[in-house]
């Protein structure tokens, strides 16, 4: 196989298409003897002659050259193509970030600050990961998110992140559930009744706890689990037990009365909203991104327009 370099390919073309070693070498912005020299390369790994060279004529093709020079124009367009694409994908890629986000925390909490982003910066492809809280860690520490949002008591362990908001979390129960309608609940009544809870234990499950025993809650006997949070409002609604969940997902559920928020004593239910960069240091898209929720969460809460989609904790 003869191996042809690709300047050596170019200098080819340019000989063939200008006629002579002083155009190829005004068109390359190369020295003629360089010109020269690439050619001579090229014919010796080709073992023959490219070019008929007579002085005053133009350089006319041998039989040889014209099939080297068929064969640099096809390796040049390929690697224009390609470079080309790769090009365009590099660009796709800055243009394009990647926020994974916490499932309840995307759906009750920031859809007015994303459409805002997607509103003021149309040059940016937003890509949502939602998944639970351990799910949106391992994307943050693997490099496979830009930046993500979750719920926490405070700090995960080994990633660095910030405190962008305070959300408060509600117990509801069925209107007919016998605290319904009653005063400030004390945590001994409550530890005498049935919770709903997720079926899953994950990082969020030890915040959940960590946040109950904060407001005196130490104990939430558990009257039946689900997977999916759909289940867990459904079970809940059918008078089965109290639900703990974040309020913004059962804002419009209380508001039409088919769930009640049982009035707790104490220190309020609330965790940290926090956001963390997957990789250091961002990119100028997903500082952008992070500085406008921020921004946008500072303003007062505009109320999510549809109901939250319910999906697992």
């Amino acid at each position: 196989m003869i191996k042809l370099s690709p300047r050596g390919l170019e200098v080819l073309v340019a000989v063939a298409e200008t006629g002579s070693f002083a155009g190829a070498a005004q068109r390359l912005d190369i020295a003629q003897p360089s010109v020269s020299q690439h050619i001579q390369a090229l014919e010796r790994r080709a073992g023959t002659a490219l070019f008929q060279r007579r002085r005053g004529r133009p350089a006319m093709l041998t039989d040889a050259g014209a099939r080297v020079l068929a064969h640099a124009r096809a390796v040049l367009g390929d690697t224009a193509r390609l470079s080309a694409e790769l090009d365009g994908e590099r660009r796709a890629g800055d243009r394009r970030i990647v926020f994974a986000c916490q499932r309840p925390v995307a759906n009750a909490v920031l859809p007015p600050a994303l459409a805002g982003f997607a509103r003021e910066h149309p040059e940016y492809e937003l890509a949502l990961l939602a998944g639970t809280l351990d799910e949106v860690v391992a994307h943050l520490r693997d490099g496979t998110a830009d930046l993500g949002c979750f719920l926490s008591r405070g700090p995960v362990d080994g990633l660095a992140s910030r405190t962008i908001g305070v959300e408060r979390f509600a117990l509801v129960a069925a209107p007919s559930h016998p605290l319904a309608g009653r005063g400030a609940v004390s945590p001994e009544v409550l530890a005498s009744q049935k919770f709903v809870r997720a079926a899953h234990r994950s990082g969020f499950s030890a915040q959940m706890a960590d946040m109950l025993r904060a407001a005196g809650i130490e104990r939430t006997p558990v009257a039946s689990r689900a997977t999916e949070s759909a289940m867990v409002r459904e079970l809940t609604a059918a008078g089965v037990g109290i639900w703990c969940t974040l309020a913004k997902t059962v804002r419009r559920d209380v508001e039409a009365g088919l769930l009640v928020e049982l009035p707790v004593g104490g220190t309020p239910m609330t965790m940290d909203l926090r956001l963390a960069y997957g990789r250091r240091p961002p990119s100028p898209g997903a500082r952008l991104l992070g500085d406008s929720i921020e921004a946008i969460l500072a303003r007062p809460y505009l109320p999510v327009e549809q109901s939250a989609a319910c999906a697992p904790l």
